[in-house]
């Protein structure tokens, strides 16, 4: 068929147009495209380069608090089993179960804490205490040959005491640098399995649907996996993963897997040079693409009706005329059919899914603030960021902008009164950190951050003013909060504040600061403001006065006088919050009580096993206690237990007349310097053996210590006396040699003679005030 002018012209400019439309749509797609599969790709293998920061950090900080444990007197006295008695044994472990509890108590990612001495054979955990001849499970002893310094061991069982656990495990020998042969223990920290792969959901913002993302080690063993069935399999069996295995660093690759094409990422953590693995498939992968080709595919349609539209005006208004004159000159006109409309719903279709992508990637980044302003805080509490410059702009965008000095910490935690559930417990600790931002960011600057299990860290920061001025200024706002909470929501809250610093460097030694003086709730009591400030003074140099006083507590328990027991018991716990000693000191002093106790009870033949068994779990119990009243009442009816059993003993056994007789004789020869054993058994005609037996049976001491202890007992009667000097005492008693008498009194009263006269004045005068 023979084409008109306007048919060819229509032809001609029609094909160009195509062409060009073509062309630039095919140049702009695949480029574009190609572009987008490379960001996407470069996005995953971020995430899981993500997912390994993140676990790297915290295993460092694991490595970190391994290393601060080895530096503690108890921990070596538990590889070495180096202990002068069982007591000190006992006690070790108290002190040692008791910072192995803080550490797993302030590390949310810890699940328990394993130490095992090759010396004795014993294990201890922050939940129980296992000895060599208990424990069916010697796991810990197999890695004590293990190649190098730190070992990571992928997810495997163990028993914590409690229950059963799937943990993946940080050995390090003791000493820390030693080789097998001269390795005196090992020390585990364990991390649930659940707390690994929540820190994987926690990069995905927990969108994994369609998304399979696990770890494994350098053997293909699972370490963690979003599919629990596959724990503890080996991988290897699946060609993918041996190419992995094979692969240095970061890559990508497909392969054809469970019926269907499959993008792999993959990416080597060259901290424990574990493999972190994300299988996704393409479909999903790449379905934000097919938003991009119908939007690109509709404005090709649109250009393409434009250019024939225009096309169509510029030819009937050309070349129609041409044409028309041509069909006149050859009589072959014939009149043009119309044109049809184009229809342009589905370009609105691609219009409104280009809105909805736009939108979607709004919330995407609006929910990405939290997340982002967490991993911001934490980084500067652990001091990963210490310059101002390197956060301003990423906490400008989260909405909480900081002034770049004046630092004051804050660590706060919900009391869990009663039973409140993991979900009301972060929904009470969101609360809190909304409502402290909120009346933070009313008078100055700050950020508040949900450490989990119900507490909470805030950073304030203050534009002007000195240190004193501006961390008084931040106890004042804690206080408002901690009432606001109490009494709008009735949740108490204890605070707990580190002092006030310049530099943003600073900030973890506030943080940790602001841990310790939480933990002095016990002290001051809940739902209260404690600041660093208030525990300075707070050092062991009462302690050691303290213990002193306990061995008039043990003397009162050995006369049985369980009035005196109380009244001591009493002053000695407000001598201990009086002189604001530690919450871990205040234990300690307890426990040890009880020990003395117990060991003084012994030489009167009672079972300290039995007693000890019907007290129940009284380490549990007082560890638990946060409330110094409950834990002084605790050992108040400990004490008075063993009173009362040291009482019915004494009741069976009875009074011995001949012993009576011989404590008479001694009352009134003991000032005599050269009396002794010899003389009492020449006085009452019998052989110092049969003297010997029969005075500890019924005194519960043998003859030199009832000696002596009397002498001491009269002695201190004679120091309220000021005016008498320390040698006439010494005479006066019964010594003549004034270096015996000290070193005599010194052992049974803890004190010199004149160290005693001048604690008994001082004592006196302070019930005379009171």
């Amino acid at each position: 068929m023979r084409l008109s002018i306007s048919g060819k012209v229509m032809m001609i400019y029609g094909s160009i147009f195509i062409i060009v439309i073509i062309l630039t749509f095919s140049l702009s797609y695949f480029g574009m495209v190609g572009r987008l599969r490379s960001d996407l790709k470069d996005t995953h293998i971020a995430l899981l380069k993500q997912i390994d920061d993140k676990i790297e950090l915290v295993f460092r900080s694991t490595e970190k608090d391994l290393l601060n444990l080895s530096e503690q007197l108890e921990y070596v006295y538990f590889m070495y089993d180096s202990y002068d008695d069982v007591s000190q044994k006992y006690a070790n472990f108290f002190g040692l179960s008791n910072k192995l509890k803080t550490m797993v108590h302030a590390n949310n990612q810890f699940s328990s804490v394993f130490i095992y001495s090759n010396t004795s054979g014993d294990v201890l955990t922050d939940k129980a205490y296992i000895n060599k001849n208990e424990s069916e499970d010697h796991w810990l002893g197999s890695y004590l040959d293990m190649d190098g310094y730190t070992k990571w061991i992928a997810t495997h069982k163990i028993w914590d005491g409690e229950k059963m656990q799937d943990v993946v495990t940080l050995i390090r020998p003791y000493p820390l640098i030693s080789s097998p042969a001269y390795r005196k223990g090992l020390v585990a920290v364990n991390i649930n399995e659940e707390v690994l792969y929540r820190m994987i959901s926690d990069v995905f913002d927990g969108n994994q649907e369609g998304i399979h993302t696990f770890i494994i080690d350098d053997k293909g063993n699972i370490v963690t996996h979003d599919d629990k069935s596959q724990l503890y399999k080996n991988m290897t069996d699946i060609p993918y993963i041996n190419r992995i295995l094979g692969e240095k660093g970061s890559g990508q690759f497909a392969v054809e897997w469970n019926g269907g094409k499959q993008s792999i990422f993959y990416t080597k953590s060259n901290y424990t040079g574990w493999r972190i693995v994300s299988v996704i498939p393409e479909t999903q992968l790449y379905h934000p693409l097919a938003s991009i080709r119908n939007l690109m595919i509709g404005i090709v349609v649109l250009m393409v009706v434009l250019a024939l539209s225009v096309l169509f005006y510029v030819n009937r208004r050309t070349f129609r005329p041409l044409d028309r004159l041509a069909n006149k000159m050859t009589g072959a006109f014939k009149p043009m059919k119309p044109e049809h409309a184009a229809r342009l719903d589905y370009l609105e279709t691609v219009f409104d899914q280009m809105f909805m992508d736009r939108e979607q990637l709004e919330q995407r980044v609006r929910d990405s603030k939290p997340i982002l302003k967490w991993r911001i805080v934490m980084d500067m509490l652990a001091g990963y960021r210490t310059e101002y410059s390197s956060v301003s702009i990423q906490l400008e965008f989260t909405g909480f902008p900081l002034h770049p000095s004046m630092f004051v910490v804050c660590t706060a935690e919900i009391e869990k009164e009663g039973s409140m559930s993991s979900k009301d417990e972060t929904l009470y600790t969101y609360v809190f950190c909304n409502v402290a931002e909120e009346l933070i960011n009313m008078e100055t600057a700050g950020i508040a951050i949900d450490l989990g299990s119900g507490r909470s860290a805030i950073i304030f920061s203050f534009a002007e003013g000195d240190v004193e001025q501006n961390h008084l200024h931040a106890l004042t706002i804690l206080e408002l909060i901690l009432d606001i909470m109490k009494h709008q929501f009735g949740l108490c809250v204890t605070a707990g504040v580190g002092r006030c610093y310049f530099d943003m460097k600073d900030i973890p030694t506030s943080y940790e600061q602001s841990q310790k003086a939480l933990q002095y709730r016990m002290v001051f009591g809940s739902h209260a403001v404690i600041s660093f400030e208030d525990l300075i003074g707070s050092d062991n140099q009462y302690y050691y006065r303290l213990i002193k006083m306990t061995e008039r507590i043990i003397e009162a328990l050995r006369h049985t006088e369980i009035e005196k027991i109380r009244i001591t018991v009493a002053l000695l716990y407000q001598e201990a919050i009086g002189n604001s000693l530690s919450p871990e000191l205040i234990r300690h002093l307890s426990y040890e009580l009880v020990i003395k106790s117990l060991q003084a009870i012994a030489v009167t033949g009672i079972e300290t096993d039995e007693v000890l068994d019907s007290m129940g779990n009284l380490h549990e119990r007082m560890n638990r206690c946060h409330d110094w009243k409950v834990l002084e009442q605790i050992v108040l009816d400990v004490l008075t237990q063993i009173a009362n059993k040291v009482k019915e003993k004494r009741e069976q056994r009875g009074s011995n007349k001949l012993i009576e007789a011989m404590l008479i004789y001694i009352e009134e020869h003991y000032r005599e310097s050269e009396f002794s054993l010899a003389q009492l058994a020449d006085q009452f005609e019998l052989t110092p053996t049969y003297i010997s037996k029969l005075f500890k049976e019924h005194t519960e001491k043998n003859f030199i210590d009832y000696l002596i202890e009397t002498r001491i007992k009269a002695a201190v009667g004679l120091l309220i006396d000021k005016n008498r000097k320390i040698i006439d005492i010494a005479e006066e008693v019964g010594y003549n040699n004034t270096r015996s008498f000290l070193r005599a009194f010194k052992k049974y009263t803890g004190m010199t003679p004149s160290e005693h006269r001048d604690w008994m004045l001082d004592t006196n005068a302070e019930i005379t005030v009171e």
